[in-house]
Parts: structure tokens; C-alpha cells; sequence
């Protein structure tokens, strides 16, 4: 900054030099006012003046002295002609010299309202509005920004949103994390959500859980307006209830049109009564009576089902699904009568198993009969305790 500011100087002088009429006085009364010296015009683009341009150099009685940019170098005129092709900066008929480009941009900057600035080192950046808040902030290091736009924007480390409690609304565009604390006293708490297109892609985690030393009890409700919904397991619904819950929603619509939330997953959170866990399955499937089988597998795993006479059957798993055969976890559903026992209800019954195979048995009563049946594995040491 001190070379910039000594550079701008020079310039001053350099300009004042030309007309030969810069008094200076000392201790005693001010001196005549001198006539104004030339003033620098540009820089200018070469290019983008036309045949017949008169650049003027500062000589006596002109205005202006002319600052070109020429290949990407400035250049000053020094003896005042008219632009012709054969003139430009870097022949030799003597009308320009090499400027100073620290120079030339500095003046650019004092003289521009609006300046494009290449390869600027500062120690600082500071912009305010017009009641002096901080806007934008590059400073010792940190970069703070309170408003503005960011496009294609890759984040590398951690990017947080604190969560904030909201009364009854939640009516911010820039926090994603809110808290509600439901009164109970069985009265349902009714919040609000924003419903415009500008929520399309948002998502927004909300918590009906504590804030403080306030507990939610009870219920919160949010509803939707006409013609737009909450989106939950296949279903639109007008209404989102929330007892001790975290609830992640996803804005859902255009750039225009607003849809509607989609509630992408549901967390209990310290609930007085107790819902349970999530049971994941690995495989679920039909036996016939004949052994065939028809399944789905989590992961695409084949499965095969051979039958070992009447009424018994095997159905075959891949190895490393489970650790040992305690953790196979089986559930069998019989599907309509004994074979040949039009009236006899058919069950399905787990005779053992080991970590690639089990054996089940139909029957309609003591004796094994033939039969189909449902299934469903999954793994029992998914669970484990506190």
C-alpha cells in the first residue's frame, strides 16, 4: 500500500510538472493560483478507438494525457497525433513510451466507479450497507458473510447450522435446524411452515424434544396449506404430528411450483413409552408345496429351496450372512391347507438350521403334510444391549 500510495504521488507531481507553473511557498501568504495542468484520460483500450482518434500527450494547451492498454502492456502518449493503423504503441515512429502499470491501475482505481481489480493483496476486506452493518468480512484470517448468493460451492471440512427454538413458526430462510418444545396438557401444539417455491430442495431437521430446562410433552402439529402435502411412506398427508421426535423433511417442488415436504426419516427421542427398533431384513420369499421358491434378497444373494420328501423342505443361504446359526433369525407363515386336506390349515415349522441352510417341516398336525408356506430372515445380532 505505502509503494501504491508513492506511485499515485509521483503521478500528481509528474502532471503538475507539465505546466511548468508549480509554486511552492513557505511561512509566508499563498501564492496565485496555477493553471490546471493536463489530466490523464484512459487507460484506454487501443482497439476500441476509432481511425482519426487524436491522442493527446499533455503538451501546451491540451487537455489530456492519453493512457492506452496494448497487448496487455500500458502504454503513454508522449507526442500528440491521430490514430492510424500503422501507429499503434509498439512501432517505432516514436508516439508512445512503456508506462508504469502499478501506475496506471492505481489511477484506474481512484478515477473508476466500479473497478475489476487482478491479483489484489490486502491485508483486509471489509464491506458494510448504508447503516454500517458488516456485510462481508476478510480479515486476520477469517471470512465472515451475512448475506448474499453462493453457486456451485464445494466445502471442504465442516459445515454446521446451529439449531435455534422457534415459537410457533418456523419462518427463517437460513436456519435449517429448529427446536419445538409441545406444551401437552392435551392440547396438540400447532406450528407453521413456510409453503413457497423458494423451499424446493431445502431440508429442514426439526426436534420436539427439550430446549433448556423445558421438556416437550404431549404432541405438535403442523398442517399444510390447500393443494399441498407432507409425503410419508407412499402417502400425502395434510397434517405431521410429532411427539418426542426428530423429523428430517426435504422441500419438495420446482422453481415455481412449491408440492410440498417429503418426510425423508422419523428419530424417537427419549419418548415416555417405548416404539421399538426398526427390524432389517435380509431376505423374504415363498415356498410351494412343491419346493419351489420365489424371494427377494437386501443385496441380490441367490437363494435356492430343494424338497426332501413330503412335507420337509431346504432352503440354501450364502455363507457370511451370519456370524453363527444362534443369529439366524427365521419367521414361517403356512399358506393355505394341507395338500389333498381341503380343510386343514397348514403351519410352517423351523426344524434347525445353521448359518447357510434350514430345514422346515408343513404339517396340518402331528404327521408332516405337504404345504406352502411364507419366510422371512433377518440377522438377531443386529440388536445388541446398551
Amino acid at each position: 500500500m505505502k509503494k501504491l500510495l508513492q506511485t499515485i504521488k509521483t503521478i500528481i507531481m509528474k502532471l503538475a510538472s507539465k505546466t511548468g507553473q508549480v509554486n511552492y511557498k513557505q511561512n509566508g501568504e499563498p501564492g496565485q493560483k496555477g493553471d490546471r495542468g493536463p489530466a490523464l484520460r484512459g487507460p484506454m483500450e487501443w482497439d476500441g478507438q476509432p481511425e482519426g482518434f487524436p491522442f493527446q500527450s499533455g503538451a501546451d494547451g491540451e487537455d489530456f494525457i492519453d493512457i492506452v492498454l496494448y497487448n496487455n502492456a500500458y502504454y503513454q502518449c508522449i507526442t500528440s497525433h491521430t490514430k492510424t493503423t500503422g501507429n499503434h504503441p509498439e512501432s517505432n515512429y516514436g508516439y508512445w513510451s512503456t508506462a508504469s502499470q502499478l501506475g496506471f491501475v492505481a489511477t484506474k482505481i481512484l478515477l473508476a466507479t466500479y473497478a475489476l481489480v487482478k491479483n489484489l493483496g490486502v491485508e483486509a476486506i471489509e464491506m458494510k450497507d448504508a447503516a454500517g452493518n458488516i456485510l462481508f468480512q476478510a480479515k486476520d484470517g477469517n471470512v465472515t458473510c451475512n448475506t448474499g448468493t453462493f453457486n456451485n460451492i464445494k466445502v471442504t471440512g465442516s459445515l454446521r447450522n446451529p439449531f435455534a427454538y422457534v415459537g410457533d413458526s418456523i419462518d427463517t430462510d437460513y436456519n435449517d435446524n429448529v427446536v419445538m418444545v409441545s406444551s401437552g396438557g392435551g392440547w396438540v401444539d400447532a406450528y407453521s411452515l413456510p409453503w413457497d417455491a423458494g423451499q424446493s430442495g431445502r431440508r429442514v431437521t426439526i426436534v420436539n424434544y427439550r430446549w433448556g430446562s423445558s421438556y416437550a410433552e404431549g404432541q405438535a402439529s403442523i398442517s399444510a396449506p390447500s393443494g399441498k402435502y407432507f409425503y410419508e411412506n407412499g402417502v400425502s398427508k395434510k397434517t405431521l404430528n410429532l411427539s418426542r421426535e426428530a423429523v428430517e423433511l426435504l422441500g419438495y417442488g420446482t422453481s415455481t411450483q412449491f408440492y410440498g415436504w417429503i418426510v425423508m426419516r422419523r428419530i424417537d427421542m427419549m419418548t415416555t413409552y417405548k416404539y421399538g427398533k426398526e427390524l432389517k431384513i435380509l431376505a423374504f420369499g415363498s415356498v410351494t408345496s412343491d419346493g419351489s421358491i420365489t424371494y427377494n434378497t437386501f443385496n441380490g444373494d441367490s437363494l435356492s429351496c430343494s424338497k426332501n420328501g413330503t412335507g420337509q423342505f431346504t432352503i440354501t443361504m450364502p455363507s457370511g450372512w451370519f456370524y453363527n446359526a444362534a443369529n439366524v433369525g427365521v419367521i414361517l407363515t403356512g399358506i393355505g391347507h394341507a395338500s389333498g386336506e381341503p380343510t386343514a390349515p397348514i403351519k410352517a415349522t423351523l426344524i434347525s438350521r445353521t448359518t447357510t441352510q434350514l430345514v422346515i417341516k408343513t404339517s396340518d398336525d402331528a404327521s408332516v403334510n405337504d404345504g406352502a408356506f411364507d419366510f422371512i430372515l433377518f440377522n438377531k445380532n443386529d440388536w445388541q444391549s446398551l
